[in-house]
């Protein structure tokens, strides 16, 4: 199994944060996209995009998943709020065809708020009507989107069951899971069992710990989560993809240098991957 992290974790190397990856061992990239052009023009845009393309080929590692656009707090409210997410998503999978990337996460919308689901039939169906109508372009480009499970104790889509029932109702080879075994956890359902749960519909992870509590995003071993259970259900269900991590590292060894922590973070990726049964 490969190892893959954020670029943003690797962010404070700067320029050289994909040779550093390749030098700890994770080579592939789970990088943002979010289809905000910023003043740029489309032309300016897709050259920022191949440039990361250029610098990963460099320093030997790839684009294994790219994270589409989000932001919060959330404003999906409005039919022409809707219009501008759609604008920015399709661009996102655009450029993700360009990084020669194939798979795409993305959060539900969230038209009442992160809060609550207002009318929860409505909030299903204005997701199932935009997600359907995305469709089009990720297979244009050849691209699955992964729709991931969400941490708020106040969506009622969040849990890993109901996220998979969602996908389900799409009913599409071109959307699948991306499973944050955080979120999982904070909503109650232990890693181990949401991937038994998802089988053949878990394209891609999103790797970090907590103890239930707010969102840290920590390294794994800092918090509650059963790892062991977690790497024996990817091996159960032939889970062949990247071990992911999306991890904030401002708890993580504070006292170290910066080298020392990402040394630190090696091991603990290798370690999980050691657990395989």
């Amino acid at each position: 199994m490969k190892l893959g992290s954020m670029q943003s974790t690797f962010a404070c190397y700067g320029d050289h944060c994909y040779k550093k990856m390749k030098e700890l061992g994770f080579e592939a990239v789970d990088f943002n996209i979010n289809g905000e052009l910023n003043g740029r023009t489309e032309d300016e845009y897709d050259a920022a995009i191949l440039l990361e393309k250029e610098r990963m080929e460099k320093a030997g590692v790839y684009a294994h998943q790219v994270h589409g656009p989000w932001r919060f707090p959330p404003r999906d409210d409005t039919e022409e709020a809707r219009a501008e997410r759609m604008e920015a998503m399709k661009r996102s999978l655009r450029c993700t065809a360009l990084l020669g990337c194939r798979y795409w996460v993305i959060h539900p919308l969230m038209p009442f708020g992160h809060r609550n689901d207002g009318d929860f039939e409505e909030f299903w169906q204005i997701n199932l009507n935009f997600f359907k109508a995305l469709l089009p372009t990720a297979k244009q480009y050849d691209i699955v989107i992964c729709f991931e499970n969400m941490p708020m104790r106040s969506l009622s889509i969040s849990p890993v069951s109901k996220t998979l029932e969602f996908i389900r109702a799409i009913n599409d080879e071109s959307f699948q899971l991306c499973l944050d075994t955080g979120h999982g956890w904070i909503r109650g359902t232990t890693p181990g069992d949401a991937v038994r749960m998802a089988g053949s519909t878990l394209k891609v992870l999103h790797v970090h710990d907590n103890m239930q509590l707010p969102d840290p995003h920590l390294v794994p071993g800092m918090g509650t989560i059963d790892w062991d259970d977690f790497m024996a259900a990817l091996h159960e269900t032939k889970f062949d993809g990247v071990l992911s991590l999306e991890c904030e590292l401002d708890e993580f060894l504070p006292e170290s240098d910066q080298d020392a922590r990402f040394e630190a973070l090696k091991k603990v990726a290798n370690d999980l991957i050691s657990r395989i049964p």
